[in-house]
């Protein structure tokens, strides 16, 4: 094939035009196999198809995704053949879509809008937008701060398990789970990209993912169902909390993960090496490497260990301490398959404490003040003052913009208040 498709020249044309139906395109953030990604605002003000609201007030930000049209170049086939290989893309980018709009949960992003962008070279070019995570990745995060302390990684693990639980519940598996993919945001971490997610169980031409992450049944050289199934997820997410934990890919299995598969398999099947890791960590993560996918479990099931493992204070714990002990707790909107409602907002007012009371040192909190916190993974954040922390007198209440649910409320002590005025 000699003549340009204009798929190639509509992608150019859209990326130059800096707009997508309302969004206008305003940062690119990467390329991948599939698609380009950028941050994009909403740029009108008429009611959109999808109505998109972030505590009652419009949101118009988020992560535009262009699908990327293969080169013809590539592909020496006749006209006819190339049209359909590129109509089999264009669904797989939608599956994309459908995966994301099929789900609801905290863990995991909103999805927005998708559709079609017109090009004066003739192809329409297929786009989805999708929430804007702000914050930092688990992979920056580490390369910054270093490793997670124990309660930090069974947050982790939570927070993965929950989006895995409803990944898998609606029949789907990510396939690409790795710290680059978790994005660390204000108490909570969410799972993104799931441009590789596909149907449990259902065999693709070749594998795809990440080298150091492919699971024993990946390496096998034989393509088959369980290459596709849930129980990848778990490992992969085993091997992302053994790297969060400080250990390295080589030293997780003792070889090295970029060689031969051959050796690479042969120390996957005696194990992996969790020494260093305090006992609570290593029986949540060590299952989930198992050699045998049966063996890992189902993401529900170790949520509900992992929560019993968190400590009764944790808000994320299946037990918190009371005046009565500990007790109990009831899961959380959206976790262990109960629904969420999208964009659910905080409690009423009265749930808060007033602007009156209580006080700290003679003074009351600036309710409504824009302050800027840093968070105990050393994020900065902003957000604005609610209230003194009625169990924490020393500590305000600040909501965060970024983040959406019953969990954006956070408590911090004024010494990691950083900018603006959290008492007046």
């Amino acid at each position: 094939m000699t003549a340009q498709h204009p798929a190639q020249e509509s992608l150019r044309e859209v990326i130059r035009s800096s707009q997508a139906g309302n969004w206008r395109l305003t940062e690119n953030l990467g390329r991948g196999g599939q698609g380009t990604t950028f941050r994009a605002v909403w740029s009108k003000q008429a009611a959109s198809l999808t109505r998109i609201a972030l505590d009652g007030e419009p949101q118009r930000r988020s992560v535009v995704k262009l699908m990327i049209p293969p080169d013809p170049s590539d592909f020496p086939v006749p006209s006819v053949k190339f049209e359909q290989l590129l109509d089999h893309l264009v669904n797989e980018f939608i599956i994309e879509c459908e995966v994301l709009d099929s789900l609801d949960n905290p863990y995991i992003p909103d999805f927005y809008q998708a559709g079609r962008q017109s090009a004066r070279a003739g192809w329409a070019v297929p786009w989805f937008a999708v929430e804007l995570i702000e914050g930092r990745s688990l992979a920056a995060q580490r390369r910054v701060a270093g490793p997670l302390d124990q309660n930090q990684l069974l947050e982790l693990a939570h927070d993965m398990l929950s989006a895995l639980s409803a990944l898998h519940s609606a029949g789907l598996v990510h396939l690409d789970l790795k710290p680059d993919n978790v994005m660390l945001e204000p108490g909570k971490s969410r799972l993104i990209d799931f441009g590789l997610a596909t149907q449990a169980n259902r065999v693709q031409p070749g594998i795809s993912g990440t080298p150091g992450f492919f699971t024993p049944e990946q390496l096998d050289q034989v393509v088959e169902e369980r290459d596709f199934a849930p129980e990848v997820d778990l490992f992969k997410l085993g091997v992302t909390l053994g790297w969060a934990s400080g250990i390295d890919l080589p030293d997780l299995w003792r070889a090295d993960p970029f060689g031969p598969p051959a050796a690479l398999l042969a120390a996957m099947k005696r194990g992996a090496h969790l020494e260093a890791l305090k006992p609570v960590v290593r029986e949540v993560i060590a299952p989930l490497l198992s050699f045998e996918p049966a063996r890992r479990g189902t993401a529900a099931a170790v949520l509900e260990h992992v929560r019993a493992s968190l400590p009764p204070g944790s808000s994320r714990s299946s037990a918190r301490t009371t005046g009565e002990g500990a007790k109990p707790a009831t899961p959380p909107p959206g976790r262990a398959g109960q629904a969420s409602p999208r964009h659910t907002r905080p409690g009423p007012a009265a749930t808060l404490p007033s602007a009156a009371s209580p006080r700290t040192d003679g003074r009351v909190a600036n309710v409504g003040a824009r302050v800027v916190v840093v968070d105990r993974l050393g994020l900065d954040w902003v957000g604005v003052v609610v209230g003194i922390d009625p169990k924490r007198p020393s500590n305000v209440l600040v909501r965060h913009d970024s983040t959406r649910g019953n969990e954006n409320t956070r408590s911090y002590p004024l010494t990691q208040v950083v900018r603006g005025a959290p008492l007046r």
